[in-house]
């Protein structure tokens, strides 16, 4: 196998992606490497059963239920712990009982900031479904919401979080970060102030790969992903490049609001059993085809 393709969403991690095709681990096995960014989790989902996608970072739970569904993949190592935020401009806003009277903003039903959401919201007291809940059709919909008044509060990832803050800190009142949902998880489930949010899975040929394949791809990704979180205005500037907005700046600081680190699949799995449990207890559908089996979990060493 000469040729590696590598794939992403329009997300801060695809900046970690492109720091690791330049690496000379990858570029040493794999003298050709397509990058491309998916534009969309829909076209995501096709590219993945297509088996269009070597290597790719994309949400734990949809991995598991890609697995489940029997498409040849595995997931390789867990890179993102979380970069999900709460924001409001509400002065009396300030507890989860607060947003029993407020007009929330959620984007993308089904997604990762409603996952985790809707799955913290009862373990902290509140009834969603007696609640003022908007879905709304993207990150951006939702954070303009906020700035026009629409709503008191939403839920939104990095980068859009930062851009939120910073452009609705003129207004009166200012946007603010409400809660950090790592840390409400930790709170709510016990265990650390994380959660195993998104990961590399491999497929294809690359599942033919040798052990020690395996662990330099991992290594290469753990190099990256330290870049990501450790040199955050290098990487919001190549961010910017890449992925055309936000600016470079909001990107920097977005970085710094989200938890970057690369565990195996192997280590990484009792947090993942316990996230996907978590998940299945709010709906089964969370996690389609329950918890994946053994071979799901790449052991690199």
């Amino acid at each position: 196998m000469t040729s590696l393709r590598v794939r992403g969403l329009p997300v801060p991690p695809s900046i970690m992606l492109a720091r690791f095709c330049d690496d000379e681990r990858v570029r040493a096995v794999f003298p050709e490497v397509d990058f491309e960014i998916w534009p969309d989790g829909k076209t995501m989902r096709e590219d993945v059963l297509a088996g269009r996608a070597d290597l790719a970072v994309i949400p734990t739970n949809v991995a598991a239920g890609f697995f489940n569904n029997g498409v040849k993949l595995r997931l390789l190592a867990v890179t993102v712990w979380g970069i999900l935020h709460v924001l409001t401009r509400g002065e009396n806003i300030s507890t989860w009982a607060d947003l029993a009277s407020a007009r929330i903003g959620v984007p993308l039903k089904g997604n990762m900031p409603d996952t985790i959401f809707s799955t913290l919201a009862p373990k902290h007291g509140l009834d969603l479904g007696a609640a003022d809940v908007t879905y709304v059709d993207s990150y951006g919909a939702a954070k303009d919401g906020l700035i026009a008044g629409d709503f008191d509060v939403v839920v939104l990832p990095e980068p859009v979080a930062s851009a939120g803050v910073e452009e609705g800190a003129v207004l009166t009142p200012p946007v603010r970060r409400l809660f950090d949902l790592q840390a409400e998880w930790a709170v709510a489930m016990g265990g650390a102030p994380r959660f195993p949010q998104a990961g590399a899975i491999i497929a294809g040929t690359l599942l033919d790969q040798s052990p020690e394949v395996l662990k330099s791809l991992t290594d290469a990704l753990r190099d990256a992903n330290n870049w990501l979180g450790q040199q955050s205005d290098d990487a919001g500037v190549r961010g910017e490049t890449l992925l055309g907005s936000p600016k470079a700046s909001v990107i920097a600081t977005s970085l710094k609001n989200g938890i970057w680190e690369t565990i195996g699949a192997k280590d990484a799995r009792p947090e993942l059993i316990g996230f996907y449990n978590a998940l299945m207890a709010k709906s089964p559908d969370l996690v389609k085809g329950g918890l994946p089996d053994d071979a799901f979990y790449v052991a690199t060493g």
